[in-house]
């Protein structure tokens, strides 16, 4: 068999269309892999999961002092770790890093995730990428507001459950 009889010029188009579907396909998966990287290198999980911690131990607060003030009753530290772990299972990172990396890989060029990269790495913006670099953090708040609005819709939240455990609390005490 020659060369000529493998790539006849009916095979030609078939190939080349999937050249072009795959290429694409690579393209993405590499700004994918871009993304995650960037959200490793920023720590941005750590922070995650000390901000929820923190917001977990405000709404534990709230509460408190809410049923305190009503009925001079202190919420059991049962209820509270319930609520905490209402917090810290909802808002876990791993259920929103895909989700994140994916808007990060779609509303950001190679070069831009590359860049972010390089900055968070080194903490430094090579002079010629200075203005591509402003463009970039002109467009941050756009991108935060993609990530903020995709955790909302990814979760229900807690202050249902929150709400019926103090509720079914102050009943049983008879409040």
């Amino acid at each position: 068999m020659s060369e000529n009889e493998i790539f006849t010029p009916g095979l030609a188009p078939l190939l080349l269309v999937l050249i072009v579907c795959l290429l694409p396909a690579e393209s993405h998966a590499d700004k994918l892999n871009q993304a995650y990287r960037l959200l490793r290198i920023t720590e941005v999980a750590r922070e995650f999961e000390q901000a929820t911690f923190q917001q977990a131990r405000n709404v534990i607060r709230t509460y408190s002092s809410i049923v305190a003030m009503s009925t001079d009753q202190q919420l059991p530290n049962s209820i509270k770790q319930q609520i905490s772990n209402c917090y810290l299972q909802t808002y876990a990172w791993e259920k929103f890093e895909p989700g994140i990396a994916a808007i990060f890989a779609e509303h950001l060029s190679e070069a831009e995730l590359k860049l972010m990269i390089d900055f968070f790495s080194d903490k430094s913006v090579p002079p010629p990428m200075i203005g591509q670099f402003k463009e970039l953090i002109a467009r941050a708040d756009a991108i935060e507001q993609l990530a903020i609005d995709y955790m909302f819709s990814q979760t229900e939240g807690c202050d249902e459950q929150n709400v019926n455990l103090i509720l079914k609390f102050l009943s049983d005490q008879g409040s």
